[in-house]
């Protein structure tokens, strides 16, 4: 068995065959671990099994049974696994160590705290990464987008040179299962309502977000949105315990310092020597007010890794938007389609009507429903101006008209005949916006599912049309 310190052995149970428990089932594996993946789908459901076993991993399906935690020295487990789930509760009895993915991996990279940037909040936490990443490697550093996008933290394990750089978001659920995992620059965002599916309240969800400070100390930096007060408040409280600096972003002048601020259209940050530019916005090229405030974001960590204007005016320019995220999916007789589903929480969703309401000179038709994670539908109303209807789908369909009275609401059975609807709904210059503000898998495997069926129904809706917009 290799050395490997700190990582308990030899048998390790892993929850969860999606990518974070593939990911962390290769590399205990490699390094000489009995690996035992365990994952509640039936066997024909785990499309990675067979890799798995090939690995040398036994592989356990249909359920996580207490009785796997016989002679098991460590459990990990990922996101999805809610740490009230049996097999979880009867390993924190039995004394077994549970970590999550992200606990593996910050120890596999050999607690690499200097060279990580992590990203918190309820929304932009994609975009944020991305951009300072793509900044970073634009002025030459060599930079990794990981985490809760893209590879799991633990996949970096043998290829992250001494020079690099990891960006990682971190949801949640993966702060809830850390141990020592400790970022250099801690980022918060703004922190809204989200996951109450999977936290048990949403004191439980704020407090797995604060973990993100847990462990920093006196030479690091907390940068957080000084116009939210969640965010503020957990961010200040962190920083008190470990001495850490903070760094608020967009928050009124004068409030904090050093600062980093909107100011007639670029990105400044200010402190006690001098005012310094770090974008224009100009550069931006997707619209809305939520954009501006994750580039903002983005500039105010990447000055803490000496991020030039250029760099992140060079990397705003060239983000074009995340997969499922305002994506135009085509027009169909003048009235344009827009894949927003990545929107998983109503706090999306009103970005994307803020965004969208002035370009919809015909109105929008909004897609909405699916699994609700937190809030009311009714927390929409302020944002709803340009909304003049609404397609209601998935489980959530029925409560959906009950919470919004003030816009026309009609239930579908599915995400095809709402489309057809909204359709039949629109004025030439109007938008269909799917931005579902819920979860997907009432109707589907997950977002990226969702909105790919949504584009393929858009495009079979302008054959029909005659073959185009």
């Amino acid at each position: 068995m290799a050395d490997l310190p700190d990582i308990p052995g030899p048998d390790v149970l892993v929850l969860g065959a999606g990518a974070s428990g593939q990911a962390a089932a290769r590399y205990l594996s490699r390094s000489g671990r009995r690996v035992l993946v365990a994952d509640s789908r039936p066997e024909p459901e785990i499309p990675a099994a067979s890799a798995l076993r090939a690995l040398g991993a036994r592989v356990h399906c249909g359920g996580h049974p207490p009785s796997l935690l016989a002679g098991m020295s460590l459990v990990v487990t990922s996101p999805g696994v809610p740490p009230a789930t049996g097999i979880l509760k009867a390993a924190r009895r039995e004394r077994i160590p549970v970590w999550g993915e992200l606990e593996l991996g910050y120890r596999a990279l050999g607690e690499p705290a200097d060279r990580l940037v992590a990203v918190t909040g309820t929304k932009g936490k994609s975009t944020v990464v991305t951009l300072l990443a793509d900044a970073l490697r634009v002025q030459g550093t060599p930079a990794r987008a990981c985490g809760n996008l893209g590879e799991p933290l633990t996949a970096l394990a043998g290829s992250f040179g001494p020079g690099e750089v990891a960006v990682v978001e971190t949801s949640s659920f993966q702060l809830a299962t850390i141990a020592r995992f400790r970022a250099r620059i801690a980022v918060m965002l703004e922190v809204g309502q989200d996951h109450l599916d999977w936290h048990p309240d949403l004191a439980d969800y704020r407090r797995s977000k604060a973990r993100l400070f847990e462990n920093q100390t006196a030479s690091d930096w907390v940068v957080f949105d000084g116009d939210d007060a969640v965010a503020s408040g957990l961010a200040t409280s962190g920083a008190s315990g470990s001495g850490a600096s903070l760094l608020p972003f967009g928050g009124p002048a004068g409030a904090h310092d050093p600062e980093v601020l909107l100011d007639a259209g670029r990105i400044v940050r200010r402190d006690r020597a001098a005012t310094r530019v770090l974008a224009s916005l100009v550069a931006l090229r997707l619209p809305g007010r939520h954009q501006q405030r994750n580039l903002t974001a983005a500039a105010a960590a990447g000055s803490l890794l000496g991020v030039g204007r250029d760099a992140l005016e060079a990397a705003a320019a060239g983000f074009s938007g995340l997969p499922h995220a305002l994506e135009d999916a085509g027009s169909v007789a003048g009235v344009r389609f827009v894949n927003d589903s990545r929107a998983t929480n109503l706090q999306a969703t009103r970005a994307a009507l803020d965004a969208l309401g002035p370009e919809a000179s015909g109105g929008i038709q909004l897609i909405l429903g699916g699994i609700l994670k937190g809030g009311r539908f009714a927390d929409l109303e302020g944002s709803l101006g340009a909304v003049e209807g609404i397609q209601a789908i998935g489980r959530t369909k029925e409560r959906i008209a009950a919470e919004i009275p003030s816009v026309p609401v009609e239930v579908s059975d599915t995400l095809e005949q709402a489309m057809e609807r909204a359709l039949s709904r629109s004025r030439p210059g109007g938008i269909v916006l799917l931005s579902p503000g819920c979860s997907s898998f009432d109707l589907f495997e997950n977002y990226g599912d969702r909105g790919r069926t949504f584009c393929a129904a858009v495009e079979r809706l302008q054959e029909a049309a005659g073959g185009g917009p």
